[in-house]
């Protein structure tokens, strides 16, 4: 388990759920671009084969019970907000490896259906990880070329927590099912492993970025002397510079007391 998701995890991983969504976007262009490339085109033959017309990242957005934050409804509506639940939404996702993070962008909430919950079974992010993890074999492993990506992530926690059967509305059905990723992949032929070398470097570079294996240097804070206090100079330096202004001093008065002569040619004619 990525050290992100555990540290979160024993901080809410207990609080109720209170709703489930699938949310999905679509996959960027340069990835698909770049398969299509190395495959001579036939991944996005393939693509409209299996008739997709677009392939999406999919993810969960679980909205938890808050009872570490400020119950900010209750202090804006007085009594009458006795009875609202202050919650956080989190998007657990896998992509290179497992995340559980704050969504930050806005289209993240926009295509989202709702996983109905199962009527007094109440149900806490550690049940939901744990029940899915212990049952899935793959559950931390990534493998599009084996279909062991995002989308059967996503498909393999809600059936593994009995959710499948409360889905009534066919879209969510038709949103949550996996797309034949292996079919897609096996277009690059020699150079399928490519995808799973890339998902692998990236799990690692993760891992080690993110899981504090890197540690950035951090740089110490400058000391600054006030110029008053500084010793800018050594003592030879200080009497050297003493004597040059008292001996500039002393041409300054004989300059001023010794009036200039005509032929002095500091005088001047008009």
């Amino acid at each position: 388990m990525p050290g992100r998701v555990r540290n979160l995890l024993e901080k809410v991983g207990d609080e109720l759920i209170l709703k489930i969504q699938l949310g999905r976007t679509p996959v960027q262009d340069l990835p698909l671009k770049i398969l299509n490339f190395l495959s001579d085109s036939r991944f996005t033959n393939k693509q409209l084969e299996l008739g997709y017309d677009e392939i999406y990242h999919n993810y969960l957005l679980i909205t938890i019970k808050n009872s570490h934050g400020p119950h900010i409804l209750q202090h804006m509506l007085g009594n009458a907000g006795q009875n609202a639940t202050a919650s956080t939404i989190l998007k657990l996702e896998k992509a290179q490896r497992i995340a559980l993070k704050y969504p930050i962008i806005p289209n993240e909430l926009i295509d989202v259906y709702d996983i109905p919950l199962t009527p007094n079974k109440p149900l806490t992010l550690n049940r939901l990880i744990s029940a899915a993890s212990n049952v899935d074999k793959n559950f931390f492993k990534y493998d599009a070329g084996e279909n062991n990506m995002c989308q059967t992530f996503v498909e393999n926690i809600i059936d593994i927590n009995g959710l499948t059967p409360n889905i009534v509305d066919q879209a969510t059905l038709n949103a949550l099912k996996p797309i034949d990723a292996k079919a897609l992949i096996s277009t690059l032929g020699s150079r399928a492993n490519i995808v799973k070398m890339a998902t692998d470097w990236g799990a690692r570079l993760d891992k080690l970025v993110f899981d504090r294996k890197i540690k950035w240097k951090i740089s110490q804070p400058k000391q600054f002397v006030p110029f008053g206090e500084a010793n800018v100079t050594d003592s030879k330096s200080t009497d050297a510079i003493y004597t040059a202004i008292l001996q500039l001093e002393k041409n300054a008065q004989l300059l001023v007391q010794s009036p200039p002569s005509p032929e002095s040619p500091v005088s001047t004619r008009f």
